[in-house]
C-alpha cells in the first residue's frame, strides 16, 4: 500500500480506502490474471474482496487463501453462469458483509498505482453537490470511452443508433476517409468527463446505491449487463463520472477491441466466438430497444441502413453464417428473449 506524509491531504481518504470491498468474477483457467487484480487492488489499500468463480477450473478457494489470507471471500458457482449472474452475487455478498463503497474490477484488468485513491477523492468531491442522487465514478480505459480520449468532457449515448451507427454522424465518418486529418498533437485529455454508461471494470460507487438502482439483471448473462446497470444511474438523474487520472489497465485485449478491427461491422462478423457474439449483439439489442428512449422511425431506419451493409460487407468476407448469427441475436434481443440459449451454454 502507497505510504502518506502525516501532513499529506490524502490521510483523509485513508479511512475511506479501509471501507472498500473489491467485487470481480472469474471463470475457466484464469488465475494468473485473478492473481494480478487482485494484487493491484490490495497494493491501492482495498480492505478486501469478493471473488465469485463460476465454474473455474482451478482451486480458487484454496490459491486466494494461500496468497492473500482471509481477505478474500470466494463464492463458488458449479458452473459458469456469465458476468451478470456474478457480479450480482458478488455485489450482495459484499453488501452482506457491510461493505461502505465497492469496487468492480474485471479478472483480467488491474489498476494503476494510485488509481483508487483518485476515485475516491473525485467520488468524495462530487458528493458535496449531488445531494441524493445516483452517483458512481469509473476509472479510464482509453479504448472505452474514445470520445474522452479524444479531448471531449462527455460521452454520450446516441438513442436512435442502432448498435452504434446513426446516418447524421455518416457524412462526417465519409470526410475522414476521404480526407484523414493529420493530428496537430495529442488532445489534452480532460481531468474528468461524463458517461452515459460505463463497464463494470473500475466502478466504484457506495454500496447504498444498490438500493437506489438495483442489482445487475442476471437474465443479461453476459456481456451488455454492465451497460444496462450503469445506465439507471444516469437514467435517474445521477452522475456516471471517469476519472481519467485513475487508469485500468487490460491484461488481456476484448475480442472486440476498435484497434483489432476496421469498423463495428468487422468486429462483429470476424471477431470473437459465436457465443461471445450471440449474447453481446442479443443483449445489446435489447437494451437499445427497451433501456434507452429513442424514436422508433428513426432507429428503424439506421437499423436498416447497418445491416444492409454488414449483408454487403459479410457476403465479401464470407461470413454469412457469422450474419445469420447476429441477425437470429438481434431478433432475440427485440423479441426479449433473455436468459441462457441453448446451443450457446457457457464453459
Amino acid at each position: 500500500m502507497t505510504r502518506y506524509s502525516h501532513d499529506d491531504p490524502s490521510l483523509s481518504f485513508l479511512a475511506c480506502m479501509s471501507a472498500v470491498t473489491l467485487v470481480t468474477v472469474t471463470y475457466g483457467d484464469r488465475l494468473h490474471l485473478l492473481r494480478q487484480a487482485l494484487s493491484s487492488a490490495f497494493s491501492e489499500g482495498v480492505a478486501n474482496a469478493v471473488v465469485v468463480s463460476n465454474g473455474s477450473f482451478v482451486p480458487i478457494e484454496a490459491e486466494c487463501q494461500a496468497v492473500f489470507g482471509d481477505r478474500v471471500q470466494v463464492i463458488s458457482h458449479a458452473k459458469n453462469l456469465g458476468s451478470a449472474p456474478g457480479f450480482r452475487a458478488g455485489m450482495e455478498a459484499a453488501c452482506r458483509a457491510g461493505a461502505d463503497y465497492i469496487l468492480l474490477l474485471d479478472d483480467d484488468n488491474r489498476l494503476e498505482p494510485g488509481s483508487l485513491l483518485k476515485l475516491l477523492q473525485a467520488y468524495r468531491h462530487t458528493l458535496e453537490t449531488s445531494q441524493d442522487a445516483p452517483l458512481a465514478v469509473v476509472g479510464f480505459r482509453p479504448e472505452n470511452q474514445t470520445e474522452i480520449s479524444n479531448g471531449s468532457t462527455r460521452q454520450r449515448l446516441h438513442p436512435n443508433a442502432f448498435f452504434g451507427f446513426h446516418l447524421k454522424h455518416l457524412p462526417r465518418k465519409l470526410l475522414r476517409r476521404m480526407h484523414p486529418l493529420r493530428p496537430s498533437g495529442q488532445a489534452r485529455l480532460p481531468e474528468f468527463g461524463l458517461l452515459d454508461v460505463a463497464p463494470y471494470s473500475g466502478m466504484l460507487f457506495q454500496a447504498s446505491l444498490i438500493q437506489k438502482i438495483g442489482l445487475p439483471d442476471a437474465s443479461f448473462v453476459l456481456y451488455a449487463d454492465d451497460t444496462e446497470f450503469s445506465y439507471r444511474v444516469t437514467r435517474m438523474g445521477g452522475q456516471l463520472i471517469v476519472v481519467t487520472g485513475s487508469r485500468v489497465v487490460d491484461i488481456e485485449p476484448s475480442w472486440n477491441t476498435k484497434r483489432l478491427h476496421k469498423s463495428a461491422s468487422h468486429a462483429w462478423l470476424a471477431g470473437g466466438s459465436d457465443l461471445s457474439v450471440f449474447y453481446a449483439a442479443r443483449n445489446r439489442s435489447y437494451f437499445e430497444r427497451y433501456s434507452v428512449p429513442h424514436n422508433p422511425l428513426l432507429r428503424g431506419l439506421n437499423r436498416f441502413v447497418f445491416l444492409t451493409g454488414m449483408r454487403l460487407l459479410a457476403r465479401r468476407l464470407g461470413k454469412q453464417a457469422r450474419y445469420e448469427l447476429f441477425l437470429s441475436a438481434v431478433a432475440d434481443g427485440e423479441a426479449r428473449r433473455l436468459g441462457s440459449k441453448q446451443g450457446f451454454e457457457l464453459a
